[in-house]
């Protein structure tokens, strides 16, 4: 019978041990690469959101700029369609006038 040393390592032990190590470095190396592939990713979407978020508030602008000409544009036809009836009141007004005045010529032309 041999005597080994108490923190001597066993064949046998070293063996199994360094696949161990070796499945677990392996693991590491897939996540480590995982990792810098979720990485490289959250950078493109911070990126993406980024514009989009730009995109987004250059449409907000355009979109209140389009609505202020829009309630502008609603003002300025009601004015015009006012101004409109204004006129076609005071062109019947005119012409009730000029009847009015041609009506005695008219008389007085038959005599």
């Amino acid at each position: 019978m041999t005597v080994k040393p108490k923190g001597a390592p066993e064949k046998g032990n070293d063996d199994s041990l360094d696949s161990i190590f070796d499945v677990l470095e392996k693991r590491i190396e897939g996540l480590s690469a995982a990792l810098r592939d979720m990485a490289a990713t959250n950078e493109r979407l911070k990126a993406g959101l980024a514009a989009a978020t730009a995109e987004r508030d250059r449409l907000r602008t355009d979109l209140k700029a389009a609505q202020e000409a829009s309630a502008e544009h609603g003002e300025t036809a009601a004015r015009a369609a006012r101004y409109e009836a204004e006129r076609e009141s005071v062109r019947a007004r005119i012409e009730r006038l000029v009847k009015s005045l041609e009506g005695p010529e008219a008389l007085s032309g038959k005599a």
